[in-house]
């Protein structure tokens, strides 16, 4: 696994909280890009994104947006339910995979 980087740009809040109001962080490939320092546990939930973007390559962010289509057509919530999401949050809270 090649080393993740994190970008720490304040800059980023503002754009981001126009499609998610709480967000803190997206994951391209393994550079993770927050609008603050995270914490261990959100530090583990990005990872999980990284060891998913590693498996998948390209192909994640269409496996990602398909995902949330998905949830959303099956009456979820295209973001909490999206399964990529679910399981960052398995690995973050110590229930999941491994990503280091």
């Amino acid at each position: 696994m090649k080393p993740h980087r994190v970008h720490v740009w304040p800059w980023l809040r503002a754009p981001g909280r126009r499609l998610l109001p709480d967000w803190l962080a997206i994951t391209i490939g393994r550079h993770v890009f927050a609008w603050r320092e995270m914490n261990a546990r959100e530090t583990a939930h990005e990872l999980a994104h990284v060891r998913q973007w590693q498996a998948l390559g390209w192909r994640y962010p269409i496996a990602y947006v398909a995902a949330s289509l998905k949830a959303r057509r099956s009456g979820a919530h295209w973001y909490r339910d999206n399964p990529f999401e679910v399981e960052a949050r398995e690995i973050a809270a110590g229930g999941g995979r491994d990503v280091a």
